[in-house]
């Protein structure tokens, strides 16, 4: 296991804050909605991977499998979502699904979810030339953290936790050892962080986001969260801004970020906060207060 050396607790110069917020509604679609403010609900940021595409099986369909899944780009407006993709029509998914319950298998873990429209499912069959149906995650099915993992939480289509986030020291650090450097959308975060040290938030174990504080106190509005694990690379971050899969990336990682058996860049995060209390809102440009730090790299629990 590699060790990442930090000054735990050292002081910075001023403390971190929110650069940029994302949300990708369609789960590995695009390249992500980037917002300025965001609301927070139990299963993580609003309208965050609460649509999937699913094959005949009703497992999920992601760039892992299909790399062209990188070119559909997703818009939001007042009555849903607009889907665009090389050589398509324009989609409109309204906000509320036209079709018909469907089973969703997320590996191993069987939920409901909705079909959208008979459009929507010729429009992803037509671009991925197959068999496909795109689906919405409705507010009563429920899908939660499995017991692998100690921090229980309500789940979104998102592989494993309900927020990800990363850091703009961190991106420039790793990028220096790239041919092609990244962007920010090839990690897929929701939250970029600017103003910490490179990797600092491998040892943040609870921080508050929201306005300034006072003294060293919250301040209402401010979303305190638990930082519960290191995010493990995977074969997405090799698919290129063209839609074609390279290499570099994920080789690279693995080569100068090694820990355990997974190469990890970022961290996962829950709301510390009861379930009913799970709510709140973000803002870019909105502090960052590190509360508790861990004396080593936060974990990689045992995935899908």
């Amino acid at each position: 296991m590699t060790t990442f050396d930090h000054p735990i607790g050292a002081p910075t110069v001023s403390a971190p804050t929110v650069s940029a917020l994302y949300i990708y509604p369609i789960k590995s679609a695009g390249t992500g909605v980037p917002l300025q403010q965001s609301g927070i609900g139990p299963r993580g940021l609003t309208h965050d991977r609460r649509w999937m595409v699913i094959d005949t099986a009703g497992k999920p369909v992601t760039q892992r499998e299909f790399s062209t899944m990188r070119l559909i780009e997703v818009s939001l407006t007042e009555v849903g979502l607009v889907v665009t993709g090389p050589n398509m029509p324009v989609l409109e998914v309204p906000w509320q699904p036209l079709g018909n319950p469907r089973a969703v298998d997320m590996w191993g873990d069987f939920l409901t979810g909705v079909v959208i429209s008979a459009q929507a499912t010729d429009w992803i069959s037509s671009y991925l030339g197959g068999d496909f149906d795109l689906v919405f995650l409705p507010e009563d099915s429920e899908r939660w953290q499995p017991a692998h993992k100690p921090f229980g939480s309500l789940l979104s289509f998102v592989d494993g936790n309900p927020f990800h986030l990363i850091s703009e020291a961190s991106l420039a650090d790793f990028n220096r050892h790239l041919n092609r450097p990244l962007s920010y959308a090839e990690f897929r975060p929701n939250l970029v962080i600017s103003g910490s040290e490179a990797y600092a938030e491998d040892f943040w174990q609870r921080i508050r986001i929201g306005p300034a504080e006072s003294d060293g106190m919250a301040v209402p509005g401010a979303v305190a969260f638990e930082v519960v694990e290191s995010c493990a690379g995977c074969a997405i971050l090799n698919v290129m801004p063209d839609g074609t899969r390279g290499s570099e990336a994920l080789r690279t990682l693995a080569r100068v970020r090694r820990h355990g058996k997974a190469a990890i860049f970022g961290q996962h995060l829950v709301q510390d906060a009861p379930y009913a209390q799970r709510d709140g809102h973000i803002r870019v440009g909105d502090t960052v207060d590190v509360v508790d730090f861990a004396s080593a790299v936060n974990p990689v629990y045992v995935s899908y």
